[in-house]
């Protein structure tokens, strides 16, 4: 898994323990930092860490200028910059702690993308996909990823138009996977750059922001849809990316064994195990091994939870979380 070490120097301990606080609630895995409030200790320090970034206040940059450092220099922007610090790369330092380290991420991808092998390992890619349209796909896809995310590293994208995402987590986004995927087709910067500058959190899980405009899922060719998914296996860094399909698109069969599983939702019913038949036998044109990769995952009619509350909130260690820990997994531990 990729650790990007990075030092911050600043005089005010308090934003230090802060940001240390917000890593371990996180159980972060991407960054190590190292919290310095005297120049001395930091340069001691780097004797020894070969840091990816030093992120500083003004007056740590200054005293710094005339040291060699291998480290990317990021400025710690506190208010408006000095005219001499208007080129240097920054961060402005009163935002939310998650923000600030999905702009550190986006600037180190980018920069270094060349020079490092990025990741060290590919991610494991589980699909999930309902032919019968089971009203809570996404509540199981989030589900497991919450549960997943309680020892990995996880990522959660959502390929469904007008799926109540966005009220569902209680967020909203300026970009999303709309303008990642735009990004891709007019091959402008780079992928995984543009994707850890857009991601977002979910308790303990990131998920690149669904799509606002449901058109633009119209617009995924088939070899975009390849090269998306292989950027995610390859260059996303995560160690599980779960990807809830909404519908099936072009290239579908010719993707599936991409993925290391790939969970087919169903439920009772004559026209379901219709559609259900009809689905495979789809699949089936392209080779019986197409078929075998999906495990049929059989849905109960309703899972219950208060009307009052979000189903999230509540689905990790009841309703869902309890028969996805039974019924997918078999009382076994996940992973």
């Amino acid at each position: 898994m990729i650790q990007l070490k990075i030092a911050f120097l600043d005089t005010e301990e308090a934003y230090l323990e802060q940001l240390k606080g917000y890593l371990m609630r996180r159980n972060e895995t991407f960054f190590q930092i190292w919290t310095f409030s005297d120049t001395e200790l930091f340069l001691k320090k780097a004797k020894d860490a070969a840091f990816d970034a030093v992120v500083m206040t003004a007056p740590f940059w200054e005293a710094l200028k005339e040291s060699v450092l291998e480290a990317k220099k990021i400025l710690l922007c506190e208010g408006v910059r000095e005219e001499r610090l208007k080129e240097c790369p920054y961060v402005v330092k009163h935002q939310s702690a998650e923000k600030l380290f999905c702009q550190i991420s986006a600037m180190l991808w980018q920069e270094d993308r060349e020079e490092k092998d990025f990741p060290e390992k590919t991610s494991e890619l589980i699909g999930i996909y309902s032919p019968v349209h089971y009203e809570n796909q996404m509540l199981f896809g989030m589900t497991m990823a919450q549960i997943l995310g309680e020892k990995q590293k996880v990522l959660y994208v959502n390929l469904m138009g007008h799926s109540g995402f966005y009220q569902l987590v209680r967020t909203d986004a300026q970009e999303d996977l709309g303008d990642l995927l735009y990004g891709m087709m007019q091959r402008e910067g780079d992928f995984a750059s543009g994707l850890h500058r857009i991601r977002q959190t979910y308790r303990n899980i990131d998920f690149i922001p669904p799509v606002v405009n449901p058109e633009h899922l119209s617009e995924i060719s088939d070899s975009l849809l390849e090269r998306f998914l292989m950027e995610l296996k390859n260059r996303s860094g995560y160690a599980v990316v779960i990807i809830d399909f909404g519908a099936v698109c072009l290239g579908f069969t010719k993707i599936i064994p991409v993925f290391g599983s790939f969970y087919c939702l169903y439920k009772e019913g004559v026209v379901n195990r219709y559609r259900m038949e009809e689905f495979f036998a789809y699949l089936e044109k392209d080779g019986a091994h197409i078929a075998e990769r999906i495990r049929r995952i059989k849905m109960p009619e309703h899972i219950a939870h208060p009307e009052d509350t979000n189903p999230l909130e509540n689905g990790l260690y009841g309703g869902m979380g309890d028969y996805i820990r039974r019924s997918v997994y078999g009382g076994e531990q996940i992973g």
